[in-house]
């Protein structure tokens, strides 16, 4: 339930950045403040981190950032923020580093709090850990959440959009942004692909689309990423797409849906994320579909 609350506060919080750079059994977490909404709290930054104009002489959206500004600005956002740390995940076919960022309280950012915070979310998964060891992580612990763009590299808005939210988590101190901090980790991979952004193309410098690769990795970005992936498993992972049109799509899907998949996960889709993005769209006046097809 705790990550299921913080999950949507986060899809709610992020979901209308990609629409607009695209367009130019546990112990429940402490309740927003009142009047605090994820998309309509106005942003206070504490001056810390940089704005991305400052870094790299435009604001995200004006113009396509490429994989090189993009690895700046998450740099830039890790080195003054001490609620931020970076790395690396892998190297791609032309050499370029596929970068991420951990965004959360400082004090899980340290080794022995990243240590700390893998090695719950290995007891999580393995059913032989004890049910009452399972609850007491799940109240205590924290969920892991997951912002990630432009797996297709000709679909770039996802990477800036990324770029944003990372910058309002590292820098904002009101309550949409603390509520998030206080209780989640959050990690942020802001282009999943850099050799097909900088060639605008879907594939990478191999000619693999790299959204077809994640049971075979035989790519080293998707390998690098899932190895990351079984380290911090998330309660929520966004993968930001672009399509053609005027319109947006999003979940509930179409029918069928793989009966496999377990029902608890499809209602979240649905019923949570998919709920809270329809409603920020409303609100905002972006015109959308689902339950259809959109490939």
């Amino acid at each position: 339930m705790r990550a299921r609350k913080l999950a949507s506060f986060l899809m709610a919080a992020s979901l209308a950045v990609p629409a607009a750079v695209a367009a130019p059994a546990a112990a429940q977490p402490p309740a927003p403040p009142a009047g605090c909404d994820p998309t309509q709290t106005a942003p206070v930054y504490r001056g810390k981190v940089p704005s991305p104009k400052q870094v790299l002489g435009f604001e995200l959206g004006e113009r396509q950032a490429t994989a090189a500004e993009s690895d700046r600005y998450l740099e830039t956002v890790a080195a003054k923020s001490e609620r931020v740390v970076s790395g690396t995940l892998a190297k791609t076919a032309q050499g370029r580093p596929l970068k991420y960022a951990i965004a959360g309280r400082p004090e899980l950012l340290s080794k022995a709090g990243l240590a700390k915070v893998r090695w719950e979310a290995g007891l999580l998964r393995d059913p032989r850990t004890p049910d009452a060891l399972a609850e007491w992580i799940t109240a205590r612990g924290v969920p892991i959440l997951w912002v990630s763009g432009n797996v297709h590299g000709d679909e770039p808005s996802g990477t800036d959009a990324a770029l944003r939210v990372l910058r309002d988590l590292g820098d904002r101190s009101d309550c949409a942004a603390t509520t998030i901090l206080d209780n989640a980790l959050v990690i942020v991979l802001p282009t999943q692909n850099p050799d097909g952004r900088e060639a605008e193309t879907r594939q990478n410098a191999y000619g693999f689309d790299m959204n077809r690769d994640w049971f075979a990795r035989t790519q080293p970005e998707t390998d690098g990423k899932l190895e990351m992936l079984n380290e911090y498993p998330p309660a929520l992972y966004i993968d930001a797409h672009e399509m053609g049109g005027t319109s947006y799509f999003f979940p509930p899907n179409a029918d069928p849906i793989y009966h496999e998949t377990p029902e608890q996960a499809v209602g979240w889709i649905n019923d949570l994320y998919g709920a809270a993005m329809a409603a920020e769209f409303k609100r905002q006046g972006i015109d959308f579909f689902n339950r259809d097809v959109y490939d």
